[in-house]
């Protein structure tokens, strides 16, 4: 009996020290590998915001509120109200514990007041974000504690009738450790469009946007802006996309067709990190910072999958080639919306305003300068002396132009960002103007050359 009872004591010691030796090694490796994986999760590992006052960065940021015209699609040129002239306004930038002071100033044409929300800032409501009457202007400051692709807009009541007219912008506030990357920045909106224009413009149809039957629902203000004006990278490298829906009312479920999402950020706070996604929804208000690598050259179209939408603007394409120039190494303070936010603010001209033209106009019979972009020659109606006619045309885009006089057998191409200068003859009279590139005409490119006799005449 004795016997019994040692064996089954060394029994249960031996079962006690297995045991012991298969649970040592997790024991031993949860903390380093948790630990590791800590470590490893940069910039995941972050804070997902600041405490305190930030750091000693001040950054002037300056809105005026304005109407102006802009067109939407061929043949609409509508009464839009913006931040700056653009619908959406410009494309802000600050870092992490930047301290914003902001300045409002309403500039309205129709006597309407305005005011701001910053989805970004902590700042009392009652006090920062109430109407700004027309001629006044409103200055607070605001940290920036919260990393991420954010909304602002107008927030004066009905708050859908001031957004869905155009005022609304994204501000990105870049977080610490973000790996190098070519950066794009979109915003997603509706435009609900009187069925008849008024005084020539078309304007905001109130019945359409109570009712959420959008005429167009498109990125960066403009029908399928980036269709025939693609967003360019190299095969691999690492794209980030920061996607704002400004609304204001229809989610955009966000997707490139032929390639998958390696990261989604909700909000574009790096600690939000979701892995291989095919669709992301990004609602109303709300944003989402995008990574993915293409291996393989192509077109890459991406749009909103809420397909009785698609159709209504929201189509534009990642090109990707060997070729693409290189990524910026840096991106503005204030950025363009109608380039994705890559180039300055202003670089494109956006607003089509009743006969004026841009600065640089009416050259009267000197060398003609002109800027191209997507949206237009700037300026549209230049002017030369009959005989040889000396043009210079500086590409502002990150993809190919030409320019085309079919009278004259004239036609200068320009790279991305490109500058070309060229000569040609001309004798007196009008001629047209524009960009050959499939779509780009159709999109504003082109103008009027105007030759005037010479002296001898």
């Amino acid at each position: 009996m004795r016997k019994i009872l040692v064996i089954g004591v060394l029994i249960q010691l031996a079962i006690v020290a297995i045991g012991l030796t298969w649970i040592a090694p997790f024991a031993e490796s949860d903390e380093p590998t948790s630990a590791a994986a800590e470590a490893e999760a940069s910039p995941e590992n972050q804070a997902f915001r600041i405490e305190g006052e930030g750091n000693s960065t001040v950054v002037d940021v300056d809105l005026t509120a304005t109407e102006t015209t802009q067109t939407l699609a061929e043949g609409v040129d509508y009464q839009v109200w913006t931040f700056n002239g653009t619908a959406p306004g410009p494309v802000i930038r600050v870092q992490v514990g930047d301290t914003v002071r902001f300045t409002l100033t309403n500039d309205s044409s129709l006597g309407l007041s305005h005011s701001i929300d910053f989805h970004a800032a902590q700042t009392p409501w009652d006090k920062d974000y109430q109407p700004v009457a027309p001629g006044q202007t409103l200055t607070f400051d605001w940290v920036a504690r919260f990393p991420g692709v954010f909304m602002y807009h107008c927030g004066v009541p009905p708050v859908l009738h001031h957004i869905a007219n155009g005022m609304y912008g994204a501000i990105i506030v870049e977080p610490e450790g973000l790996a190098p990357a070519r950066e794009y920045v979109m915003v997603s909106s509706e435009f609900y469009v009187s069925d008849e224009p008024q005084d020539g413009l078309f304007v905001g149809d109130v019945d359409k946007m109570t009712a959420a039957e959008p005429t167009y629902v498109m990125f960066d203000g403009g029908f399928n802006r980036y269709l025939d004006a693609p967003l360019l990278a190299k095969p691999d490298e690492l794209v980030r996309l920061w996607v704002m829906n400004a609304g204001p009312t229809l989610t955009n479920a966000f997707h490139v067709i032929g390639a998958l999402f390696d990261h989604v950020y909700p909000d574009g706070n790096p600690t939000n990190q979701l892995n291989g996604l095919q669709t992301y929804n990004v609602a109303p208000g709300a944003g989402a910072m995008f990574e993915l690598r293409i291996p393989d050259e192509g077109l890459y179209p991406f749009v909103t999958h809420a397909f009785a939408y698609t159709g209504l603007g929201a189509v534009g394409v990642i090109q990707v080639t060997a070729d693409a120039a290189s990524a910026p190494e840096a991106y503005p303070m204030m950025g363009d919306p109608f380039t994705a936010g890559v180039l300055d603010y202003g670089s494109t001209p956006a607003v089509t305003s009743g006969g004026q033209q841009g600065a640089g106009g009416g050259h009267e019979g000197g060398p003609v300068e002109l800027e191209a972009a997507i949206t237009g020659f700037t300026p549209a109606e230049v002017e030369a002396t009959e005989g040889d006619v000396d043009v210079t045309v500086v590409n502002l885009d990150a993809f190919d132009h030409d320019f085309t006089i079919d009278e004259l057998d004239v036609q200068l191409l320009m790279g991305a960002n490109e500058t070309v200068e060229g000569t040609f003859e001309a004798g007196p009279g009008t001629y047209t103007f524009y960009c050959s590139i499939p779509g780009h005409r159709e999109a504003g490119m082109e103008g009027t050359l105007t030759v005037l006799p010479g002296a001898g005449h």
